[in-house]
């Protein structure tokens, strides 16, 4: 009872402050005359947050997993109309056909450790489709899903050589379930991401915090900002905070 209670509040907290950062999206535009796009889009102020606390090339790199609307709730589009480069990567057809009218690169796949094929389930709600098998969902809300279909599936280091991507910037997972999954199938050491953001908690999916906070203590990142939804890790050999 209590933990439903919990959650029930926590659900409440976070709708509130998706409100709140929707308003500061839409009246607060950065004020900084280098940068030729000035709207952020994040769902939790992610973009902002990194843009403003971390010092980053003002060209660089990201790589978004569970890319999901281009526009709308993302966390790279503010870098990428600002002359970043980079690759979208998505399971969902209609998500990607959207990214493929807004973004430079987008690939239609799920990022899995074993490549071929794999079981996609899309939900009724745009932002929640997953590979994530329906029976381990949990929580207050009950996720209404599609029927299954087989999507490409690639370890991530597949898609980086594709695109002849080194070192990346920005590397940003939001792929309701599968995280850790994904975080397994690149190389670290040739791509030493400077900035990760990842999707600890969604409805329906529980609180993953731990665990994913469990898999980078094994590696040089310090976890530095936490929204609603997402952890943002730092990696600690190339970090430097900024006052912007």
């Amino acid at each position: 009872m209590k933990s439903e209670l919990f959650n029930l509040i926590r659900l409440i907290y976070c709708g509130i402050m998706m409100l709140v950062f929707k308003f500061q999206n839409k009246y607060y535009k950065l004020n900084n005359k280098n940068y030729k796009y000035k709207n952020f889009h994040s769902q939790f102020g992610e973009d902002r947050y990194i843009f403003e606390k971390i010092e980053l090339p003002q060209k660089g790199v990201f790589v978004d997993i569970g890319a999901g609307h281009p526009i709308s709730y993302s966390n790279t589009y503010f870098f990428e109309k600002n002359g970043w480069k980079g690759v979208c990567i998505d399971a969902d057809i209609n998500q990607v056909n959207l990214l493929k009218a807004e973004r430079s690169n987008v690939e239609w796949a799920a990022i899995s450790p074993e490549e071929g094929e794999i079981e996609f389930f899309p939900a009724f709600l745009p932002e929640l489709p997953t590979t994530k098998q329906r029976h381990e969902h949990e929580g207050l809300i009950k996720i209404p899903f599609k029927d299954t279909v087989k999507v490409l599936s690639f370890r991530l280091e597949t898609i980086l050589e594709k695109y002849n991507i080194g070192v990346i910037d920005i590397l940003d997972i939001d792929v309701e379930g599968t995280e850790l999954e994904v975080l397994e199938t690149f190389d670290y050491e040739k791509h030493r991401p400077q900035v990760v953001i990842i999707e600890y908690y969604g409805l329906g999916l529980g609180d993953k915090s731990e665990k994913i906070k469990e898999f980078f203590s094994k590696l040089p990142y310090r976890l530095v900002h936490r929204t609603c939804s997402n952890l943002i890790f730092v990696n600690q050999e190339r970090e430097v905070m900024s006052d912007k």
